[in-house]
């Protein structure tokens, strides 16, 4: 059942990227441009966003939207708010905000590799605050990171720390974990 949901999920994200890039079908084979990358990786950050629950404390407001920030350098570009635009996440808007510091308000942080000396204080300073916090930068999870994203010679895959997303608050679906590559493969998810 698990391998059925997960070529769901990555058929979702697939779409969404493809949408995007404004192509009938994107392979994402780690020889691709780093920018088809990082749609595929918009596209998991849209995903992850739906396959996660925030307590109704989070938000201002039963309507306000959910927040994706990104911390740092931007990696993503015009990518992410093209991906994000017009999505709904439980029937709210989603929005996208760049930081230079952390600010209340974010739902899901995308902490950008020149915060990479910052990482260990960053998932400090939040770990019990309901932000789901994802980076690529290698060992983000032992970090007290929530999800990793890594690319392989399948593709983008990502890392979950089932414990750092439950500390904060967020309840992350059991699907989504299972198709963590870390929950998947005895290793460690990359290979």
């Amino acid at each position: 059942m698990a391998d059925r949901f997960m070529l769901g999920f990555v058929a979702a994200v697939l779409v969404a990227a493809s949408v995007v890039a404004g192509a009938s079908s994107i392979r994402v084979p780690r020889e691709q441009p780093r920018a088809d990358d990082y749609r595929v990786k918009a596209a998991f950050l849209y995903n992850f966003a739906k396959f996660v629950e925030w307590p109704a404390r989070a938000f201002a407001t039963p309507s306000a939207p959910l927040t994706l920030c990104v911390l740092g350098v931007d990696p993503f570009g015009a990518v992410l708010d093209d991906t994000l635009r017009g999505q709904l996440v439980a029937g709210r808007t989603l929005s996208v905000r760049r930081l230079a510091q952390v600010e209340p308000g974010c739902h899901l942080l995308f902490i950008g590799g020149s915060e990479r000396s910052r990482l260990a204080l960053l998932t400090g300073q939040l770990r019990r605050v309901s932000v789901l916090t994802v980076s690529e930068e290698p060992g983000f999870n032992e970090s007290g990171g929530m999800i990793e994203l890594f690319t392989d010679r399948d593709g983008v895959q990502f890392n979950i720390s089932p414990k750092a997303v439950e500390r904060s608050g967020l309840r992350a679906s059991a699907r989504l974990i299972a198709l963590a590559a870390n929950q998947r493969h005895p290793s460690g998810g990359r290979r």
